[in-house]
Parts: C-alpha cells; sequence; structure tokens
C-alpha cells in the first residue's frame, strides 16, 4: 500500500470529525478576513464623515474576531483529537502487524528499530498532523478566500499578486529537497542510538560485571555526537525556509505598497477599469497582502515537523507493508504420530550453507536428542519444526503429510517448548505459568507447577501464586526456568521441545524435574537440544549434526562403542 494511500485510509475512519474541522476552519478563516475588508471600508467611511456606516463596520469586524476565538478554539481541539485517534490506530497496526510477521523478519531488524516505530516515529506523526491541519487546511482556505477578497478589493494588484506567487512557493521547495536527506540520516541514527540504549539495559549486569560502562559510554557517546552533527545540520538547512520565504514576500509586499501608492494618483482613471484604488483599499489590499504570505510562512515555520512526519510515515508503511507469516493450512491436528525432514535444506543466507539434505523420522513417544557443537545447526531445526522459517528444499511431514496443509496455530497447540533463555512477564505467578492456557482453574496450575518442583518456592513467596514478579526481579535464574517448565506441563503438549532446559536449575532439581518429564513423556514425543551430554544418555535416539549434517545416529551405548565424533564430544566434557 502506498504512503497516501494508507495515509487516507486512516484519515477516512475519522471522516465525520473531519467534516467538523474543515467547517470551523472555514468560519476561523472566513471571520479574519473579513477584517481588513470591514475595516478598510470603514476606513473610508471615516473620511466621507459617515458615522453610522463605520460603526457599523467596525461592530461586525468585532464580532468577527470572537467568533474567530470560539472556532479557533473548537479547531484546536477536534484536531488533537483526530491527531490522537489517528495515532492510536496506526500504534496498534504496529503492534499487530510485530506479531504476525514471521520471525526472520526480527533477525533482519535491529530491536531498537522496531521501538522507534512505536516511539518516537509516532511521537514526529503526532506533530505533524497537528501541523498539517493548523498550517496546510487552514492555510489552504485563507489563500483561496484571501485571492477572493483580494480581487474584490483591486483586481489588478490582485493579478500581481498571483504573478509573483509562485517565487515563494519555489524557494521553500528548493530549500525543503534539500535539507530531505539529512532528516532521513537523523531518524537512522536515532534508531541505531535506541539500539544502543536497549540493548545495554537488557544486558546492564554483565555490562557492570566486567566493568564496561565505559566502553558503553563511549560507544553511546559516539553515535550520539553523529545524531547531534545530523540533527544540527538538519535544523539549520530546515530553518532557512522560513526566513528564505519570509524574504521573498516581504519583497512582494514592498512592491505591492509602491504600486498602490502609485495607483492612488490615477484613481479616477482606474475607475475606467473597475480597479479603484482608495486609502481604505489600499490598507485592505495590503493586510490581505500580508494575509496571503502568512500560510506560506507557517508551513515554512513548521517544515521540520513535516519533514520527520514524512519520513516516519515512510518507516511506518515500510514495516506495515510486510507480508504476514503465511499460513495457508485448512487441515487441524488432532494428534502427532510422526514428524519427518524429507531431504531437506535450509540457509539463512543463499551464500552460507547450514543444513544439506536433512532427512530424519521422528515417532510418536520417541525421545530424540540432537547434540553437536555450537553453530551446527541445532536450533534451527527447532525453528524449522516450530514452522517460524520455511524450508529452502525438501519439506516437513506431519504424519506423512506434508506439514503446510496443517494450520499452525492448531498445529503449534500440540507442541510445548522450553527454551534455555526463560521468559517471564511482569504480572502474577499464577498468569505467568497459565500464559498458554488462559483458563486453566487455580488447582490445575498447582498441580503443574508440582510437577515441575516448583511449588516448593512459589509456596514461600509473599504472596504465593499471586506474587508480582518479572523478568528482572522476584526470581532467581533457576525458578524461572522451573516456571517456564510448569507452562509445558499445564499445556500437556502431544511434543515437547526442550532446549538446554534445566541449564539453569541446580542438578537436585535437575534430577526431580527429569523424572518428571519422563513421566510425562510417556506415549509422547519429546526432542531435546543438550549440551550437558550426561543429560541425554537415556534417549531412544541421538542424533549428532556437525556443520549442518548427521553424522551419527543411535542410542549412548551404540555411539561410544563406535568412538567417533559423539565419543569425542561426550568424553571431552569428563576430562
Amino acid at each position: 500500500m502506498s504512503n497516501k494511500k494508507r495515509l487516507f485510509s486512516y484519515l477516512k475512519r475519522e471522516k465525520i470529525r473531519l467534516v467538523f474541522i474543515f467547517i470551523l476552519s472555514l468560519i476561523f478563516v472566513v471571520s479574519q478576513l473579513c477584517q481588513p475588508f470591514l475595516l478598510g471600508k470603514g476606513l473610508d467611511y471615516a473620511k466621507d464623515n459617515d458615522s453610522n456606516a463605520f460603526y457599523i463596520c467596525l461592530i461586525i469586524a468585532l464580532s468577527g474576531v470572537v467568533l474567530g476565538v470560539i472556532t479557533s478554539y473548537f479547531f484546536e481541539v477536534e484536531v488533537g483529537i483526530l491527531s490522537q485517534r489517528v495515532i492510536k490506530a496506526m500504534r496498534d497496526d504496529i503492534y499487530q502487524k510485530m506479531l504476525n510477521v514471521p520471525l526472520e523478519e526480527f533477525d533482519k531488524k535491529k530491536h531498537g528499530d522496531l521501538l522507534q516505530l512505536e516511539i518516537r516515529d509516532m511521537e514526529n506523526m503526532a506533530s505533524g498532523l497537528y501541523a498539517f491541519f493548523k498550517s496546510l487546511v487552514q492555510g489552504i482556505f485563507s489563500i483561496i478566500i484571501t485571492i477572493l477578497m483580494m480581487f474584490m478589493v483591486n483586481w489588478i494588484l490582485a493579478l500581481l499578486v498571483i504573478v509573483l506567487t509562485p517565487l515563494s512557493v519555489l524557494m521553500s521547495s528548493f530549500v525543503a529537497r534539500f535539507n530531505h536527506k539529512y532528516f532521513k540520516k537523523q531518524a537512522s541514527l536515532q534508531s541505531e542510538l535506541n539500539s544502543v540504549s536497549l540493548e545495554t539495559l537488557n544486558n546492564i549486569d554483565i555490562v557492570q560485571s566486567f566493568n564496561n560502562e565505559n566502553r558503553s559510554i563511549d560507544k553511546f557517546e559516539e553515535i550520539n555526537q553523529r545524531l547531534k552533527k545530523e540533527g544540527r545540520i538538519a535544523q539549520f538547512s530546515a530553518s532557512w525556509i522560513n526566513p528564505s520565504t519570509r524574504l521573498v514576500n516581504n519583497t512582494i509586499y514592498t512592491i505591492i505598497g509602491v504600486i498602490g501608492i502609485v495607483m492612488l494618483a490615477y484613481d479616477s482613471d482606474l475607475a475606467l477599469v473597475f480597479a479603484v484604488m482608495s486609502i481604505g483599499r489600499l490598507s485592505s489590499f495590503l493586510s490581505y497582502t500580508t494575509q496571503y504570505s502568512k500560510p506560506f510562512n507557517e508551513v515554512s515555520g513548521v517544515i521540520s515537523e513535516y519533514e520527520a512526519a514524512k519520513y516516519s510515515f515512510r518507516r511506518i508503511n515500510e514495516f506495515l507493508n510486510l507480508n504476514d507469516d503465511i499460513d495457508e493450512g485448512k487441515e487441524e491436528v488432532d494428534d502427532i504420530s510422526s514428524l519427518a525432514f524429507n531431504h531437506l535444506s535450509f540457509s539463512y543466507q543463499e551464500n552460507q550453507k547450514l543444513i544439506e539434505d536433512f532427512s530424519l523420522e521422528i515417532k510418536k513417544g520417541n525421545k530424540i536428542a540432537i547434540v553437536g557443537p555450537t553453530g551446527a545447526g541445532k536450533t534451527t531445526l527447532i525453528n524449522l519444526i516450530m514452522r517460524f522459517y520455511e524450508p529452502n528444499k525438501g519439506e516437513l511431514l506431519l504424519n506423512n503429510k506434508p506439514l503446510v496443509d496443517y494450520s499452525k496455530p492448531s498445529y503449534r497447540n500440540k507442541i510445548g517448548m522450553v527454551l534455555q533463555d526463560t521468559w517471564i512477564f511482569k504480572g502474577t505467578v499464577l498468569d505467568n505459568i497459565r500464559y498458554i492456557k488462559e483458563d486453566a482453574s487455580l488447582e490445575e496450575v498447582k498441580e503443574a507447577a508440582r510437577k515441575a518442583h516448583a511449588d516448593s518456592f512459589i509456596d514461600n513467596l509473599p504472596k504465593g501464586y499471586m506474587t508480582l514478579i518479572s523478568s528482572k526481579e522476584g526470581l532467581s535464574e533457576g525458578q524461572k526456568q522451573m516456571i517456564a517448565i510448569a507452562r509445558v506441563m499445564l499445556l500437556n503438549p502431544d511434543v515437547v521441545i526442550l532446549d538446554e532446559a534445566t541449564s539453569n536449575i541446580d542438578t537436585r532439581s535437575e534430577k526431580l524435574i527429569g523424572d518428571a518429564f519422563d513421566k510425562m513423556m510417556e506415549d509422547k514425543t519429546s526432542i531435546v537440544i543438550a549440551h550437558r551430554l550426561s543429560t541425554i544418555v537415556e534417549a531412544d535416539t541421538i542424533i549428532v549434526i556437525k556443520d549442518g549434517a548427521i553424522v551419527e545416529t543411535g542410542n549412548h551405548k551404540e555411539l561410544m562403542k563406535k568412538e567417533g565424533f559423539y565419543y569425542s564430544l561426550y568424553s571431552s566434557q569428563f576430562k
């Protein structure tokens, strides 16, 4: 969807409020622009000693001032409401898009860049929308009505103003086109700075433990210095628009004033061509000349807001135009009897091979262990099983049918994952455990926690299952891992995937949880990625991966007898 079409789609939702804003703007502009005409008339009436007509013009002009103040107030309120409603809709769409785009899109983008979409870019859009309606909408009405009023006063001078107008437009357009690239650089550096800040905050304990504060500060200041430089250039270049357009407009004002004075000397001759000139008319026309240039000056005064909003909306639209995660499967998954990799090949980058012609069948009830050095492709296999990524060649089979024939939600509901990196959100222990099964009762949650051996420490928390916790406070790493395991216990899936799931748990708890997993795994399938090979000696099948390819398969005893790659891995952990 193009930028214009996307913006119109948001504004279309507020069409009633838009109409009201346009009406208020029109009333305000008319009330303001009638005053110079009335005051000019009043000046001519006063010159002719017509006091009654003078007072009538004065009263109408003052009434217009009051009406303008009232309509201006409601205009400001409605524009503010409209801007915030549009921004809310954009923010909702961005968050929803974040949940729907393929996982690979997040690997391509910095998290600070995504954060900027929700915060800085939204602020820019809010300022830009307000400036758009305040300056541009009122400006268009003001220009149209001013031209009409100028023709009513003196059509010769009106034509002269229109002929000279392009000078101001060309000047502002030239400067705006020149400084756009600087605003683009500024936004890019702001995104980079956000990424550094977010990365440091998420790992502040690591930064401090290695006494790396000074290096982090230096890195932040280096980017911040570049941002300062580009921001200064962007603001400096944008600041030229206002004075340059004012210079042109003031020049036009002076030319009109001089020609108007000359026309006063030939007023009787000009009357023959319906271009009467009087002191009152000249006063009115000079006021309209100022009013006519005012919208151009106001637009040039907020050009930095326009440019920032324009670039921010382009970023927002580019993100919203990303394709959603493809799910063309229609069939529901009732039971997972088997999973199979059928001559599958996959790589994150075309020129970097990872998994080549990989075949593996996992039957129901099997305990499969995947081992290998870092970067061999173990976690990548999990990403493919979960359909976070699609294979480049080959296919995955579910119950001997292509996995793509099944809907992703239905399929993923049958799989429980416990990763090495736990995820705990700010909320109660109860809510954290039943995150994947919101309708679970308290008794079901307690039973899952008991099976995961998390009940012992939960009962000792200040408010038990109603204790508030978060990723940074309230629990140790091992306790957070046990809550993550309790989630899977609660889900009771057909397939359980463990990616070094007990790495943060002490040896005694690991043994207890291992026993609980063994009990839960009866008639179920488990896929375990392990770095500590002592935890998978009881696996039915051990898949040894090296450089993305299976180099050995078998159980622990069989592989040890071969004295191959697995033997060397296992032995190295006990030297």
